[in-house]
């Protein structure tokens, strides 16, 4: 209830800021967050479409729409917006992971092997597209997530949990999938798209949070 009740108020607060400034493309895109947070995915694509209609080169609303358009059902709209973003944004390592998962439900061949020619491979989350590529285990990326610093560590983790749940859905590994995904649903930050996923690959699941 008190996660549903901040929520709420958010919302609340980026209605005020709209009307204030009906033209603020970010202030959207932050009330479709906030929607998404709240498994509202048709008011959270209403206001992505309009932050692109707003700023029609917006990354991460395109990144975003589709993300939630997954989530609805929509697997063409969430594959045109991927796309959309990787054009956008190209070197951005986690539009390209998703691409690839949203690429694989619609049975379009990876390009992640010829993604990585622009993408850091230096940094996180590399060993996570390592791992979708074969080249990495989810023991070894769960090891590479750690860190010293507490925060960067917990952000980490919570994604290498996430994503080797998605790997093990594309393996039909559903048990192990749900394992994963509460896992990401119980440490991931409300503020990650890997927090928003885990909740609604539990629920397409029907496995209990």
């Amino acid at each position: 209830m008190v996660k549903a009740h901040c929520h709420d108020r958010a919302i609340a607060d980026y209605d005020q800021a709209i009307v204030l400034d009906p033209k603020g493309a970010a202030t959207f895109f932050s009330r479709g967050i906030a929607y998404f947070n709240t498994d509202d995915l048709d008011h959270a694509i209403a206001d992505y479409d309009q932050a692109i209609t707003l700023e029609p080169k917006y990354t991460f609303a395109y990144f975003s729409r589709g993300v939630a358009s997954l989530y609805a059902g929509d697997l063409p709209k969430a594959l045109a917006d991927l796309n959309q973003a990787s054009t956008l944004d190209p070197k951005n390592a986690y539009v390209a992971l998703w691409l690839d998962i949203i690429g694989q439900r619609n049975n379009v061949p990876s390009r992640l092997s010829q993604a990585i020619s622009t993408i850091d491979m230096t940094a996180w989350p590399s060993p996570i597209i390592r791992m979708f590529l074969g080249q990495m285990t989810p023991a070894a990326v769960l090891a590479a997530a750690d860190d010293p610093d507490a925060t960067k560590k917990q952000g980490q983790v919570c994604e290498a949990n996430l994503y080797s749940g998605e790997l093990a859905l594309q393996a039909h590994l559903k048990a192990e999938a749900a394992r994963l995904f509460r896992l990401a649903a119980s440490d991931c930050p409300k503020t990650f798209v890997e927090w928003r996923a885990a909740n609604a690959e539990l629920k397409a699941l029907g496995a209990a949070h």
